[in-house]
């Protein structure tokens, strides 16, 4: 079977969403910041792009009595209320909001390759693939060489978002509102920063909303003490979600966090067989399926590219995997493997040539903790 990388067509990533030009000015400030910086951005873009994409969401925003400030409606990605968690440790279910899950994979993919695009300046073209593909994506180094990635992506944390709701429209505490589209749209918002408070964000139907007013608040510098905390809390994050830490507060607002604890139940009536969010939503490459299939695909592709010493391949994320990537990733990070048809005979020994042998995968290429090997990007 041959395998024909000239002959694989795609797309620029995100070139099919009219917002793109707000993630690269993010990103042309993101060029000279540390990777958590980028890392912790990508969240903040990724839940943008879920709002964005994620159809009626009129439908779902409850009122929330624990928001400081004048907003008065949360609507978050999981199952518990942020403002309601952070401001008074009541643990509020409210129904996460997510795309169709296959909206989700292309989301999330085309993000984390536009900020490889953007700040690895070693690559020369990045080409996200899709479909039914043997590889998610084409990337062109600057040596010439040629990496087929897998992608597989997902945010630690995602960002609620608040509203400012006609008083008409409200019944109750978490109590779902009752408004139309075009009265969403003349709503005043906001991006929640966990334990941080509101971002205003403006009307919900400003100009390219909320990916806009977002990146107007990032990059200007005299916003970066209130950045700076919440990039102190996301990396408080990042260590609770790895240690599996539930003592940390952070804990239980991160992906894949499960069950909320007995108090929950006991005291706020949790709902008894609902999650926070379950391990389908784990950070990065994280998921065990995912990880599964990306070394797998990695193997396939380097079957057919065997004879092709100048294309390598690589498992494409914005983390790697914090929790599970001592069982799942290291024992093959250093694999080699060959074909039978290649054994040979060497001073009385049975061998394989080394240029004969090839990796599991030559590359995980993330935001955070990469393994390159010897390549620069």
């Amino acid at each position: 079977m041959t395998f024909e990388v000239e002959n694989i067509t795609g797309r620029e990533p995100l070139v099919d969403y009219p917002w793109r030009s707000e993630v690269d000015r993010l990103l042309n400030w993101l060029l000279d910041k540390d990777s958590h910086i980028q890392a912790f951005c990508f969240d903040l873009i990724m839940s943008s792009a879920y709002i964005d994409a994620t159809s009626g969401i009129e439908k779902s925003i409850e009122q929330c009595n624990k928001i400081n400030g004048k907003y008065n409606s949360h609507l978050g990605f999981i199952n518990l209320c942020s403002p309601c968690y952070t401001n008074s440790e009541k643990w509020s279910y409210q129904k996460a909001v997510k795309p169709q899950s296959g909206a989700l994979g292309k989301l999330s993919s085309e993000v984390i390759l536009r900020f490889i695009e953007k700040l690895y300046p070693q690559l020369t073209e990045v080409i996200a693939v899709g479909g039914t593909e043997a590889a998610d994506a084409v990337l062109k180094h600057k040596t010439g060489m040629v990496i087929l990635a897998e992608v597989k992506s997902a945010p630690l944390l995602t960002y609620p978002f608040l509203f400012t709701a006609p008083e008409s429209c409200l019944k109750g505490d978490h109590e779902k509102l009752v408004i139309t589209n075009s009265q969403l749209r003349a709503c005043d918002s906001a991006i929640f920063l966990h334990g941080l408070g509101p971002v205003n964000l403006g009307k919900v139907g400003g100009d390219l909303w909320p990916f806009k007013p977002l990146v107007n608040f990032l990059i200007d510098k005299d916003n970066m003490p209130t950045i700076q905390k919440c990039i102190d809390e996301w990396l408080s994050a990042r260590e609770a979600y790895s240690n599996k830490d539930r003592q940390n507060k952070m804990y239980y607002l991160a992906n894949a966090s499960g069950s909320p604890p007995k108090i929950a139940k006991d005291r706020d009536g949790w709902p008894k067989k609902e999650s926070i969010s379950d391990s389908k939503t784990s950070a990065g490459m994280d998921r065990t399926d995912d990880i599964k299939k990306g070394i797998y695909q990695s193997l396939k592709i380097g079957t057919h590219l065997k004879d092709e010493p100048s294309i390598k391949t690589a498992i494409i994320s914005n983390l790697p995997a914090y929790r599970h990537g001592k069982e799942y990733v290291n024992p093959f990070i250093d694999m080699l493997w060959g074909l039978d048809e290649d054994i040979m005979e060497l001073s009385g020994q049975k061998a394989i040539l080394s240029d004969n042998l090839r990796r599991a995968f030559d590359f995980i290429i993330t935001l955070e903790e990469p393994i390159l090997r010897d390549i620069k990007l």
